[in-house]
């Protein structure tokens, strides 16, 4: 004979939430003393439960961003929430951890002073995953720049294209005055290989095919630039063409290139 589950007070459901949360939760009073502290803020800030509450929170950041933080919770107080403010906290252990802080100020009973719920998380791992995508966009360049190879990408979906800092080099144009259109893209083409470099590219999108071809550039300046491009159109998740991504290189004065101007 099956047994039906007693109900689960409301306590006790934000009670288990509270342990099984892998984020940093914990209570405090308006004058920031912590009242509530669960698991996730243990392992987080390596303060235990016994150690903390009764203590100010602000204690747990840096030095130098206390002022700051000590101002957003007066802001919290006041009835402000915030969201995924991202600050640097020092462990017990004296390890530094940056975290992206959330605070909700909660209103209690007419006699009570209001409390804050403050959700902190780790965000290490995706600090450094931002420094390695800076460190590999900054090789990108590095290398773009001595091989004198830019790159572009043509989004059908917005009918927007950028280039690369080593491809507007090579055109000449600065990033604010490029248009960021397929128009603009094929403007700064050679009159006389405009119209073919147009139907190439727009024919590789109606068959899902790359394609390659060198033509000329005229610079704003109008000195006029040989370029090498190849292209590959890009699927969606429906297997439809959604746009071209490509690169290009300044081979002005090279002769071993394939391609000619016909």
């Amino acid at each position: 004979m099956s047994t039906v589950p007693s109900p689960v007070g409301d306590e006790v459901l934000l009670n288990a939430i509270l342990e099984t949360s892998n984020d940093a939760v914990f209570v405090q009073r308006a004058d920031a003393t912590i009242t509530s502290w669960n698991p996730a803020a243990e392992r987080l800030f390596g303060w235990a439960a016994c150690d903390i509450l009764g203590r100010s929170c602000v204690r747990m950041f840096a030095a130098h961003l206390r002022d700051e933080v000590e101002q957003l919770l007066a802001a919290a107080v006041a009835g402000e929430r915030i969201a995924h403010y991202e600050s640097e906290v020092v462990r017990d252990d004296g390890m530094p951890v940056p975290i992206s802080l959330s605070v909700t100020p909660v209103a209690g009973a007419p006699d009570e002073s209001v409390r804050l719920v403050l959700i902190a998380r780790d965000i290490t791992e995706q600090r450094i995953a931002q420094a390695s995508l800076a460190e590999i966009d900054a090789r990108i360049r590095e290398s773009e720049a001595l091989a004198h190879v830019g790159s572009w990408l043509w989004d059908l979906r917005t009918g927007v294209v950028q280039w690369s800092d080593e491809f507007h080099r090579i055109h000449g144009i600065d990033p604010l005055d490029f248009g960021g259109t397929f128009d603009a893209h094929v403007e700064a083409i050679h009159d006389d290989d405009r119209l073919r470099v147009r139907t190439k590219m727009e024919a590789a999108v109606a068959s899902a095919h790359a394609f390659e071809d060198e033509y000329r550039v005229v610079r704003p300046d109008r000195e006029v630039r040989e370029i090498y491009v190849r292209g590959h159109p890009a699927a969606g998740s429906a297997g439809s063409v959604v746009g071209l991504r490509g690169i290009g290189q300044d081979v002005t004065g090279l002769n071993n290139v394939t391609g000619n101007h016909s």
